[in-house]
């Protein structure tokens, strides 16, 4: 059961590590394109045709 616990805690901190270093780089990307050092086109490599 102690195995059970544990590897579900190590999970679900994997987890949350990966959402906050997601939101920190989507704000950070937002945040540099409102400051002007990166272009919204630049930076999108979706639209390329």
């Amino acid at each position: 059961m102690d195995l059970i616990v544990d590897v579900l805690l190590e999970v679900g901190s994997i987890v949350l590590v990966g959402c906050i270093c997601f939101t920190v780089y989507v704000n950070g990307k937002i945040f540099l394109i409102k400051i002007g050092l990166i272009d919204k086109e630049q930076d999108d490599e979706s639209i390329k045709d």
